[in-house]
Parts: C-alpha cells; structure tokens; sequence
C-alpha cells in the first residue's frame, strides 16, 4: 500500500530545508594569553611555522580535490535527487477508480498506485499520496510540490505546464446513463444534443461535452460525483473512461447506471493513451528517463498485465502496441 494519509486539501507546498543561520561564536573572555620569551619562543614559533605551512598545504589539496564526486556518489539533479535524497515519491492523487481511489479501509489503491509503488522501489524509495482535487493536480506537479500525477490523457494545454512519460495505457470515452430510466437512447451527436451532461472538473472529458450542440455541461469534482448525477436523474448523461463506468457498476451494483457506448468520433478520438504527468525541462528530465525505461520494461513483460488483472481489466487491448510505443508524447 502507498504511504502517506489522505489530505482533503491542496495545501501550500513545504518549504524544503532551509540553510542553518551562522553560529555566533563563543563569547571571547578569560585570561589574555602571555608571550613565551627568549629560546623558547623561539623554537615555539618555528613549531608553528611548520604547523601553519602543513596547514596550508592540506587547505590546497582539499580545495583542488573539492570538485570530484565521492565514489558511489549520486549524479542525479533536479526532482530525481529530490527523489533520491528523501527516499518519497510524491504523487498528486484523484479519485478515478479503479485508477485511483480509497478502499474500504481509507488507502488509497488502483493501478496507478500499484504501478508506481513499483516504480519508487526502483529508486530506493517509497510511494508518497498527495489527495488533491483532480483540476489540481497538474498545478501541483508544475510547482513541484509533488513528483508525479495520476495518468492523464495528453493535450496542449496541459503539455505547457507539465511533461508527459511514455504512453501507458490505452483508453476510449464512454458515455454513461440511467440505467432505470435512460434519457439519451444512443450514443451519438445528436442523441446528446440539449442534454445535460456531467463530466470531472479539469478532465479532457470537459471540452468533448461543451462539443455537443446546445448542451448544458456540469462539472464535479471526482467521477463518484458524476456517476451519483447519473444515478438519481440529476443530469441525463455522464462521459467518462469507460473502464471507470464499467468498474463503478460493478463494485456499487446499486447505482442506475450503464454504459451506453463510446463518445461519438466527432467529439473525441476512439482511442486515447493515459500518460503520467512529471515536471517539464530539466528539473523533470532524470525523472522522465528513469520511469520510461521502467514502463516499458512492464508493459513487455507482463508485469502491468498482472496489475490491470486485479481490477477485472484483462482485455489485452488496453495494452496493445504500447510496448513498441515512442517515449514521446503525440
């Protein structure tokens, strides 16, 4: 299980350490100090010389051998140093199950979690949750109060405030309804006009609705919200992952609600790719190519297979070409 407590709130971000202030010296007082003389002083001075100049000299090489790294020593800079130096990976959490979301128990658990635990072993670390709002999140990791965010899809403007891993897992908008009383009859343009849709404050979702001619759009804060719309007839449809209205159903078999079919082509792509939000340029750049190197690894050895299983998820389409997949972002 991941470690840290749910946090209801964004809070402001914690200052990292702060550099100690200068340690005023010790007050001087006591007895002044008395100058040795004649042949004894003498030879004290020379004792002293010699001290000074072998002083000097270990100064010297100290100072030229200052620049060279420890043997063993990390060259890591930026949020993987970070990383590596508290031993946390810091994930800004959403509730999107069965990605991200708390059991019974109040743990946060899904497949994301799941993945990235794995992934912070690889760094000698262990898996932080940060619980923010899901219209949050990207904001949190462009500031760098945390590491990593749950996997999104991509788009523009997202891609100016973050960077993206390597595609890992491949997704397609589904459209939910009242399963008692169902408003919308098909899962089309024109079935969806002048409806009333709920989608997740800050998801791709949002402008896919706002694409339906005439349709008055409502925005939640986590999908339990929206499917509860559904449900009790407050709104007449609801668009989302599909596996999440698949999933929702079937561990709340009380909710009225089904999954009609997938988004129309003419308001979102038939396939979409969930990708991990990290921080963009430099400060991103050591992270990025480590969880690469460790997504591909369990995308082409079954290891994500495994994990997606748990979560009834074993069609291999939400794998399919991703082991081959470029580590860039479309």
């Amino acid at each position: 299980e991941a470690e840290g407590g749910r946090q209801p709130g964004a809070g402001p971000a914690a200052a990292p350490p702060g550099r100690p202030g200068a340690a005023g010296g010790a007050p001087r007082g006591g007895p002044r100090d008395r100058r040795p003389r004649g042949r004894l002083a003498r030879f004290g001075a020379a004792v002293g010389a010699v001290a000074m100049g072998a002083t000097l000299l270990s100064a010297c090489s100290s100072s030229s051998s200052s620049g060279s790294a420890p043997a063993g020593a990390s060259s890591a800079t930026g949020a993987l140093a970070k990383i590596e130096q508290t031993h946390q990976l810091t994930m800004a959490i959403s509730a999107f199950a069965p990605q991200d979301y708390q059991n019974s128990s109040g743990k946060w658990v899904g497949y994301d979690p799941a993945i990235l635990k794995g992934f912070a072993k690889t760094l000698g670390a262990t898996l932080k949750i940060d619980s923010v709002p899901f219209a949050s999140a990207v904001e949190a990791v462009k500031t760098h109060r945390d590491d990593i965010m749950i996997d999104i899809y991509y788009n523009a403007q997202r891609a100016k405030a973050i960077a993206f891993s390597r595609p890992m897992l491949n997704y397609y908008d589904g459209i939910a309804v009242n399963s008692a009383s169902p408003k919308v009859s098909a899962a089309t343009e024109a079935a969806l006009s002048g409806k009333t849709i709920a989608v997740t404050t800050g998801s791709a979702e949002v402008p896919e609705a706002q694409k339906v001619p005439n349709a008055t759009v409502k925005q939640y804060d986590n999908t339990e919200e929206t499917f509860l719309a559904v449900s009790q007839g407050r709104v007449d449809a609801d668009i989302q992952p599909a596996v999440d209205i698949s999933y929702a159903k079937k561990k709340s078999p009380s909710l009225n609600i089904k999954l009609l079919g997938p988004v129309p082509k003419s308001i979102a792509p038939k396939l979409q790719r969930g990708y991990y939000g990290i921080p963009k340029g430099s400060y991103g750049q050591g992270l990025k190519q480590k969880l690469d190197a460790y997504l591909k690894k369990i995308e082409c050895n079954g290891t994500e297979q495994s994990i997606l299983n748990q979560y009834d998820m074993t069609n291999p389409v939400y794998l399919k070409g991703l082991c081959s997949a470029s580590n860039a972002a479309p």
